[in-house]
């Protein structure tokens, strides 16, 4: 009976024992925002937080969002010897008034005539932006999280000219913050082509998990930011290329997902506004068929053939 009792008791210490540590880097990207007069949206982050504690050695940053993009990504902090182990939590702070060289403002939209458009005003100057999603750490080992910021999202437009652009709250703010680990990412690069003409100044692409796509609810305004395709994982912009028109979609946890294009025309100020879906029929080494499996660390190569609007 000691012996049982002994064995018992070393049991569920061991449950309780650390499974090692591991370093992780945090990196950023950015989905594209909707506004062809945007050049560059900068934030400044001040400070990162792991259940509440400061990143230690982390120096403040100014980094333009814009200029990462189709899985570019920018290493912005690093954490030494954490806990291996799941977390689901990781804060922001974000300077509002003073970038990282001193000077103001600290988080704006540059538009493409060079004028700075502060993103919110707050009386502490600050803004905390709590990202509770999951992230793991692996044991003797460094671990790589990407937060993608999707633009689109995090920004809403302002009646006042003089603001044009603000934050959204910061509840919707982190709900924009999509955090993926970079080891179990894949991505999606396709070839686009349309059966006739059509006037869109974009064609945009969303990625979707299977399944969760509404046409109705989609291409309604959501939320304080009146946010279309506010449910879509990502989303990328259909380019032209020396080849044809292609797209990139990337950092997309293994899964399955099904692609949704939409035609967008500028209005007089750039922003885009949404003119039609588009019917596609997308395929995967000739196979036909909507739905895309993606799995970790793979680029999956489909063509989309777009029927009609």
């Amino acid at each position: 009976m000691l012996i049982a009792l002994l064995g018992l008791s070393i049991g569920a210490c061991s449950d309780h024992e650390p499974m090692g540590k591991g370093d992780v880097d945090f990196e950023i990207t950015d989905a594209p925002t909707d506004d062809a007069s945007v050049k560059g949206v900068f934030v400044t982050i001040a400070d990162v937080k792991i259940g509440g504690q400061s990143v230690q050695g982390f120096t403040k940053q100014t980094i333009d969002l814009k200029a990462y993009q189709e899985g570019n990504t920018k290493l912005f902090a690093s954490a030494q010897q954490l806990d291996a182990k799941s977390y689901n939590n990781l804060t922001l702070v974000l300077d509002l008034n003073t970038d990282a060289d001193g000077n103001s403002p600290g988080c704006y939209v540059k538009t493409v005539d060079n004028a700075k458009y502060k993103l919110r005003n707050d009386a502490s100057g600050m803004a905390e932006v709590a990202i509770n999603k999951s992230w793991s750490v692996a044991s003797n080992t460094k671990s790589t999280v990407i937060l993608d910021f999707d633009l689109r999202k995090s920004i809403k437009y302002m009646n006042d000219a003089s603001v044009k652009y603000n934050f959204v709250s910061n509840g919707e703010l982190s709900s924009a913050i999509r955090v993926v680990g970079k080891e179990n990412a894949g991505t999606i690069t396709g070839t686009y082509q349309q059966n006739g003409t059509s006037d869109a100044d974009k064609i945009i692409v969303y990625a979707y998990k299977k399944g969760t796509f509404n046409a109705a609810t989609e291409t309604a305004p959501q939320g304080e930011g009146q946010v279309l395709f506010a449910n879509s994982v990502t989303s990328a912009e259909v380019k032209q290329g020396l080849t044809g028109k292609t797209f990139k979609l990337a950092l997309l946890d293994d899964g399955e997902y099904e692609l949704h294009f939409a035609a967008h025309k500028a209005d007089t100020n750039g922003r885009l506004m949404l003119q039609s879906m588009l019917t596609s029929e997308t395929s995967v080494n000739g196979t036909i068929g909507n739905i895309i499996k993606v799995d970790a660390g793979a680029t999956i190569t489909v063509s989309a053939m777009i029927d009609a609007l």
